[in-house]
């Protein structure tokens, strides 16, 4: 049957987390589990570096803060637009540059869920649906109430400073323009982790960010110091099956 005579479903899931917490990684596993699916980083969105607030004493661009790191308009416009007409457009990531730690998971359990998720797709097929998932990961992907409203699926992942820290001095990262970004003295305690606080302890009972329990009960949270990567997949493909039924 052909797409172009099917309605659009889309179903958005979230990955949302610290820094170097394994989101991305968690992503790419999903994907794999998924037919018809596609992944779109919140780094996608962020604005040119001449745009971005600028710390007072040190002089360099803000990536981090989440009042001015991403341009939350264009990120929840595009979303918004998206769950609405189906149309992903001309999108291209610059975040697929970005190095992330081989975490594997058991091929039988990616067989697994893939099998299953065909089998709901082709199930949608049948009532001349197509349906399509996207995955949105981002490290402020909770920040803004536009794009958290677009989310089927919300889950984070809680990880522990030292650990963050470590996982992310040992990778490079990419700006939008292709440059290659690297912290500079103090970024990490003055800017990254304060600006990881600041940016969920909404989402936290007493705003405690790493001990609190969710306020949402909609919200898939994982301890990444007592959960390994199999598990969060098998979670969060339970959810999202559910979800897409």
């Amino acid at each position: 049957m052909s797409t172009q005579s099917l309605t659009t479903r889309i179903i958005m899931i979230g990955l949302g987390g610290a820094t170097s917490s394994g989101k991305t990684t968690l992503a790419k596993h999903i994907q794999n589990c998924l037919p018809n699916s596609h992944i779109l980083h919140q780094d996608d969105f962020v604005p040119p570096a001449e745009k971005l607030p600028k710390d007072p004493e040190f002089g360099y661009e803000n990536w981090d803060d989440p009042e001015g790191a991403v341009d939350w308009d264009r990120m929840a416009n595009y979303l918004i637009e998206l769950k609405k007409t189906g149309v992903l457009g001309d999108h291209h990531s610059v975040a697929n540059f970005n190095q992330t730690a081989a975490v594997p998971v058991d091929d039988q359990i990616i067989s697994k869920w893939k099998q299953l998720s065909e089998k709901v797709f082709a199930e949608h097929q049948s009532r001349s649906e197509n349906l399509v998932w996207v995955i949105v990961d981002g490290f402020l992907l909770y920040w803004d109430e536009r794009i958290v409203s677009t989310l089927d699926v919300k889950a984070f992942i809680r990880v522990a400073e030292d650990v963050a820290r470590a996982r992310r001095e040992a990778r490079s990262y990419y700006s939008p323009e292709g440059n290659t970004w690297t912290d500079p003295p103090q970024y990490w305690e003055k800017i990254v982790w304060p600006a990881y606080l600041k940016a969920h302890k909404h989402m936290f009972e007493n705003e405690d960010v790493l001990s609190g329990s969710p306020k949402s009960s909609e919200l898939l949270l994982f301890e990444s110091a007592k959960i390994d990567m199999a598990d969060m997949v098998n979670t969060v493909m339970e959810k999202v099956l559910e979800v897409s039924s």
